[in-house]
């Protein structure tokens, strides 16, 4: 191993003696087996002070080193508002020739011992978490080797158990292939929902395996499912397995939450740039929902997010739009002092310089005074009062029905000379 693999492991190792800390050891009763099964768990320190947030759960069938990698990764990730923070199940596979996740070798179907196990993650301990903690109804299942062969026979059940199946350098077989073809993946398209399948593998599996995989991204790649997103990694330029296992769950991450983060510029320059204000605004609502909706998440919209679509609404349609902007922002962050901000550009943009004025200040009252842009918004409220100070005034005009001076005076002039001739 080179010196500087030999580092990376050394930095993860340190890193996950860190994250361990926190990590709780469970039994589970299981009528399958009629006995106690262990887990070990992670639950995110906020689960006890946030009576509202929910949180998705993964279940890594493995209670030692690929659990402690995922652990250390959702919390990297988690902290970086790439991913929502998680619940992390780590799952005691029985060692002894992989009992719980063994297959039989002419089938490929479960053994007797592995359906056990099937039903015990499915009927067992996905209830028990639900019923002890605060749950959001994303499910991830992640594996390697024999497990990540097992967890994609979940792929099969009608009603899918899991959103994602993150399977790491699995053991396939023909067998495995010729049944994943009878699952239908095509039917997750009429789910209401979206189901994510990351595949990876490493430059020294036997060949014979490489060809499996390749047969296996063709097929499935094929399917063209709208629903179900598929991912692949062969991580050919790695420098051994370690370093191809440590990789696969930060890769796999940005597949299975890629709809979480903040609009990256790659999503901006795809999707918003060319957006009229009003679909821009549209767009980001939806981005949020969906983020709600799959993760089930209480994640309100970034700042950072009103801020990428802000130039589109200022700058197209003579900022026409402001008012919808600053409306959504006012739902959505009513501490805030950005919704009146909008509403008053907006105003002021229209030469609605009242209006303009009495958002401002309703903006510039919400502000600290220990802020440092309050003093520079001020601004803003100085500029209208003297644009409303110089404004020309307008010269009254006499109302129609109003009689004139001059024409009183020559009626005045005509009613003498009348007179004059009667006499």
């Amino acid at each position: 191993m080179s010196i500087k693999n030999l580092l990376v492991l050394t930095i993860l190792f340190i890193n996950l003696t860190i994250f361990s800390q926190g990590i709780t050891n469970k039994k589970v009763n299981s009528v399958e087996f009629n006995r106690d099964r262990n887990i070990k768990l992670y639950v995110p320190e906020e689960h006890d002070r946030d009576t509202i947030r929910k949180y998705p759960i993964a279940i890594v069938l493995d209670d030692d080193y690929l659990f402690d990698i995922y652990v250390g990764n959702s919390k990297i990730y988690a902290n970086a508002d790439l991913t929502p923070k998680q619940i992390v199940v780590g799952l005691d596979v029985d060692s002894r020739k992989n009992q719980d996740v063994s297959v039989v070798t002419k089938s490929g179907n479960l053994t007797s011992n592995a359906k056990k196990f099937y039903n015990y993650i499915k009927k067992e301990l996905i209830p028990y978490l639900e019923a002890n903690y605060r749950t959001s109804p994303y499910l991830t299942i992640v594996g390697d080797q024999d497990a990540g062969n097992f967890l994609l026979h979940y792929l099969k059940e009608k009603n899918p158990i899991f959103n994602a199946y993150v399977s790491i350098s699995p053991r396939l077989t023909d067998q495995t292939l010729r049944l994943m073809s009878t699952f239908d993946l095509k039917r997750l398209d009429e789910i209401d929902n979206q189901f994510y399948l990351y595949v990876s593998s490493n430059p020294y599996e036997k060949k014979e395996r490489k060809d499996l995989h390749e047969q296996l991204k063709t097929g499935l790649e094929t399917l063209k499912t709208e629903k179900l997103h598929i991912a692949f990694n062969d991580f050919k330029d790695e420098a051994n397995k370690p370093t191809a296992l440590v990789k696969a769950l930060p890769d796999a991450f940005s597949n299975i939450f890629g709809l979480y983060p903040r609009i990256s510029k790659q999503e901006y320059e795809e999707k918003i740039k060319d957006l009229e204000p009003l679909d821009a605004i549209k767009y980001l609502e939806k981005k949020y929902l969906d983020i709600e909706y799959l993760y089930g998440t209480n994640l309100n919209v970034r700042f950072e997010d009103i801020y990428a679509i802000e130039g589109i609404v200022i700058d197209k349609l003579d900022g026409d739009y402001l008012r919808v902007l600053g409306d959504f922002v006012m739902i959505k962050h009513p501490e805030s002092h950005l919704g009146e901000y909008y509403v008053g550009k907006f105003h002021e943009t229209g030469k609605n310089y009242e209006q303009a004025l009495f958002y401002y200040k309703e903006a510039y009252g919400k502000m600290e005074l220990s802020d440092p842009n309050a003093e520079a918004f001020y601004e803003n409220i100085i500029r209208i009062e003297s644009m409303m100070k110089n404004a020309p005034k307008e010269e009254s005009l006499p109302l129609e029905d109003e009689p004139q001076e001059d024409q009183e005076e020559e009626d005045n002039n005509e009613e003498d000379d009348n007179n004059e001739d009667n006499k």
